[in-house]
């Protein structure tokens, strides 16, 4: 699983994240009409986090924050599948 990651690994990944982020930034921006949507790409394994964002890191920690408290009341459906 993702702890066999070594710490080239971890580099490997660290240099990739600006070209995914690119390209999730893209197709955001497509499925949102050409609207810039504010997203966080946030990897783990090898003992260690690692993220990019189109965020400002306190912006990112809100919505973390906010995931998480949508995990605990099991609010956290697909929009396009609860319909809210």
């Amino acid at each position: 699983m993702a702890d066999d990651l070594s710490f080239e690994d971890q580099v490997a990944i660290s240099k990739a994240l600006p070209e995914i982020a690119k390209t999730v930034d893209t197709m955001l921006q497509k499925a949102a009409g050409g609207k810039r949507i504010p997203f966080s790409v946030l990897t783990w394994g090898g003992h260690r986090s690692q993220y990019i964002a189109s965020a400002a890191r306190d912006d990112v920690k809100r919505a973390l924050a906010d995931l998480l408290d949508r995990w605990e009341t099991d609010d956290d459906g697909p929009l396009h599948k609860t319909g809210n």
